[in-house]
């Protein structure tokens, strides 16, 4: 027993021993980086709650090396870049989320979303609300776009979905838009499952049209006018 308590109580010098002998990860042209064992680590300059690991790569960040990682994967890299760079990767909506929320100028960006923009898997669609002439005022509008984006919450549609809904015009006459990046071909079921789906037109957006993309970059961007109509913005929520 007394060998068992002695044994235990030099465990953790023994670990980290360990740990300062073998460090977990580094990066290339960086010092290692050190971390409690089997932990996530964050690569140094690294925004706060992103994650850098062996199998993905955000832009514009370095790569993290694992030692020990797979052969097999760092041939294929080496084999994907050889021909010229990495493959096209699946359409990833929270990467999209964040660039989106962290750029100042929308504007910016649009270049690089149509790039990424992965029209076999996903589609846009523009929503026109039916019922204008009940919201004469635009805090009226803005709460039934509130209380819209909080029904979706409650089925999941962040998962599958990102838009703008804007208020255009002046009081009284109003008009209240939209234009959303879905998951899918169609109109999820996380937006059908909510009461108010009936009061929405929907328009799917043709993706190769230069003009249509000009109208979607208009509702991301919220331009103070345009979006295909010479409408004039008043207000507007985005749901990420």
């Amino acid at each position: 027993a007394g060998f068992v308590r002695t044994t235990m109580r030099a465990l953790p010098l023994v670990l980290s021993s360990l740990l300062a002998a073998f460090p977990t990860a580094s990066l290339s042209g960086s010092p290692p980086l050190r971390g409690a064992a089997g932990g996530l680590l964050h690569a140094a300059g690294q925004r706060p709650g992103y994650l850098v690991s062996s199998t993905s790569i955000i832009a514009g960040w370095p790569r993290l090396s694992l030692r020990g990682g797979c052969a097999e994967a760092d041939a294929a890299v080496g084999e994907a870049d050889a021909a010229g760079g990495a493959e096209k990767k699946e359409f990833s909506l929270d990467s999209w989320k964040r660039l989106y929320s962290n750029t100042d100028d929308t504007a910016t960006i649009m270049k690089d979303y149509w790039d990424m923009f992965d029209k076999e898997g996903w589609s846009m669609w523009f929503t026109e609300y039916k019922n204008n002439e009940d919201y004469t005022k635009r805090i009226m509008a803005s709460n039934l776009i509130g209380g819209w984006f909080q029904r979706l919450d409650a089925t999941g549609t962040r998962k599958v979905a990102f838009g703008n809904v804007h208020v255009f015009g002046d009081e009284p006459a109003l008009e209240i838009a939209g234009c959303w990046l879905v998951k899918g071909q169609e109109i999820p079921q996380e937006f059908k499952d909510v009461v108010d789906f009936e009061q929405w037109d929907w328009i799917k957006v043709d993706t190769d049209s230069e003009e249509q993309r000009k109208v979607c970059e208009d509702y991301m961007c919220w331009q103070e006018e345009g979006y295909g109509k010479g409408r004039k913005w008043g207000a507007g929520k985005t749901y990420k």
